[in-house]
């Protein structure tokens, strides 16, 4: 019975050096900065979406500029900040 489980411990602990080995390289850090990237991009875009729609109660009243204004400029921010971040990290839109 020992036996068997220290080849299961052996076998675990390769398939995580494996594992961590295609992970840690270069591309495999590149590729999970493409990935946050995105998301982080997704989820700050529907953030604002959700604003743009919570706020919409004030298109006929004097805050409708402001909101519209924090829109426009929070957008600019999250899309050049996206841009800015894959040409840190080399990586194509």
């Amino acid at each position: 019975m020992e036996g068997k489980a220290k080849e299961r411990a052996e076998k675990v602990a390769e398939s995580m050096t494996d594992m961590g080995k295609k992970l840690f390289n270069g591309e495999g850090v590149k590729k999970f900065a493409a990935w946050y990237i995105d998301t982080s991009e997704k989820v700050a875009n529907n953030v604002l979406d959700y604003q743009a729609t919570a706020t919409e109660w004030a298109k006929s009243t004097a805050l409708a500029p402001i909101f519209e204004a924090q829109y426009d400029l929070s957008s600019k921010f999250v899309k050049r900040s996206a841009e800015v971040a894959r040409k840190l990290w080399q990586l194509e839109a």
